[in-house]
């Protein structure tokens, strides 16, 4: 398999320092029309992120979703199935404004496509879809977005389902690596002969941490999926592992939700704290000739709740804006990462329930209220810093000023003075690091390679430097 030099982790430092900035937000993009669909994506632009997340949920495109019995129809032509419109509308818009679009293949599955014909919902769908069906489905994605179908445009980047080992998403979820394996193994080579020749494939799209009968852990996941053992070495005898070979895939998604400060060390864990894990891991996976060797890490899927609106998250607003900004950088030391994402722009309204914990069972990580209200958290996520006390005194001041494009500029304040301490230019992905003696309060006022203002980051104290653990 193709190797990518990034092995053992990954270097120190990047290569190229300009990770994608993801952002995702299903409802006001498929769900609420044309003129919200505009707003949102010039809004999601105005705040810097150039990648746009977008999951074509295969029950929602497809037929006769809701129905025990398949339809008659050419499942790997993309003209018989009723639900595309509105991803169609989105990729176009997207594209003009100059984002790239991962498209994600996602549950849920028709019922249909499942075992058991279940109702659609996460307590009850998802069983067992059939591969096959899964394949076709992926062979009339990549043909719409080919470049060849209807005058729409091409789409380069796709991945392969979300979740699969979160039992939301697959069930039963103690045989999830079986089901996964054989939807990848199926839809892979059905989506790279319908898409566009240059088109690129992830895989994973994992949940982060262990949840005893309801989430496998991801290293367990990973290594079952691909028939390993607890050592990482190949297990042809077991169940669905013989003659198995692996995937030549081009990255690996995952989402690093989870503890923000403290890890355990043995847990089956992999947030953005303990991201390298997932690099070793990989590479053990490579080294048993799984995967390609230096797989590239794709954070497709990542946020923080904040109170409020949510009584039950534990980060206020401020908090949250500062956590978003202290898991970028953390990010970005560690170049094999290769994106930061953001889910959601717009929190989750509140749902029926009786409980604190119904009300509030969707995501509450946007950046802006559901009202549309921006948080403290849409600032910082223009323009980022972190203010790390340095080994000997003084602090590194690390940010970003996201929108814009090329070398763009930082105007560093001392504060609560303002004074202005002096002018910095950005690498080309907006990025700056500056050494400076004075232990205190920075912040700084972005401005684009044109030298029009962007606005001001938030205050951001010294902190002490979070380490990356493998």
């Amino acid at each position: 398999m193709p190797g990518c030099g990034d092995g053992g982790g990954g270097p120190e430092e990047p290569s190229s320092r300009a990770p994608w900035s993801i952002v995702e937000d299903h409802t006001p993009l498929i769900r609420s029309g044309a003129e919200r669909r505009e707003h949102t994506l010039r809004d999601m632009r105005r705040i810097g992120a150039d990648t746009l997340r977008l999951g074509v949920k295969w029950s929602e495109v497809a037929p006769a979703a809701g129905s025990t019995r398949r339809p008659s129809f050419d499942a790997t032509d993309p003209g018989q199935y009723p639900g595309f419109r509105p991803y169609d509308d989105v990729v176009r818009r997207a594209q003009g404004m100059g984002f790239r679009v991962l498209l994600t293949l996602a549950p849920d599955a028709p019922r249909w496509a499942t075992s058991d014909g279940a109702p659609l919902g996460p307590e009850t769908g998802n069983r067992n879809p059939d591969p096959r069906e899964f394949a076709r489905f992926a062979a009339a994605v990549g043909r719409r977005y080919s470049g060849d179908f209807e005058n729409l445009p091409g789409v380069e980047w796709f991945s392969l389902w979300n979740e699969p080992n979160h039992h939301f998403f697959l069930k039963p979820n103690e045989d999830a690596p079986r089901i996964y394996r054989e939807l990848v193994a199926a839809a892979l080579p059905a989506l790279r002969e319908a898409a566009r020749e240059d088109a690129k494939l992830l895989v994973g799209e994992t949940a982060p941490l262990r949840r005893p009968g309801t989430v496998l852990g991801p290293r367990d996941f990973l290594r079952r999926w691909l028939c390993l053992d607890d050592r990482f070495h190949p297990t042809p005898d077991e169940p669905g592992c013989g003659g198995f070979r692996g995937f030549d895939v081009d990255g690996y998604a995952h989402h690093p939700y989870g503890p923000t400060s403290r890890t355990p060390k043995h847990a089956d864990i992999v947030s953005m704290q303990v991201i390298r894990r997932l690099g070793r891991y990989l590479d053990r996976a490579a080294a048993a000739g799984r995967l390609p060797r230096g797989l590239p890490i794709y954070n497709t899927e990542f946020g923080l709740q904040s109170n409020p609106p949510d009584p039950t998250a534990k980060l206020t607003l401020e908090e949250q804006a500062a956590l978003l900004n202290d898991k970028e950088e953390q990010s970005y030391r560690y170049p094999r990462v290769r994106s930061y994402a953001q889910y959601l722009l717009y929190d989750d309204p509140p749902r029926g329930g009786a409980t604190e914990e119904e009300v509030w069972s969707g995501f509450q990580t946007g950046l802006r209220f559901h009202d549309g209200t921006p948080k403290p958290g849409y600032d910082a996520y223009r323009l980022p810093i972190v203010v790390q006390r340095a080994r000997g005194g003084g602090v590194r001041v690390w940010g970003r000023v996201r929108p814009g494009s090329d070398v763009r500029g930082a105007e560093l304040q001392r504060m609560p003075s303002k004074r202005t301490l002096r002018r910095v230019e950005t690498n080309d992905a907006g990025y700056f690091e500056v050494s400076l003696p004075r232990r205190t309060a920075y912040r700084f006022v972005g401005y684009d390679g044109d030298g029009k203002r962007l606005g001001g980051s938030r205050v951001a104290r010294p902190t002490r430097a979070t380490p990356l653990r493998g």
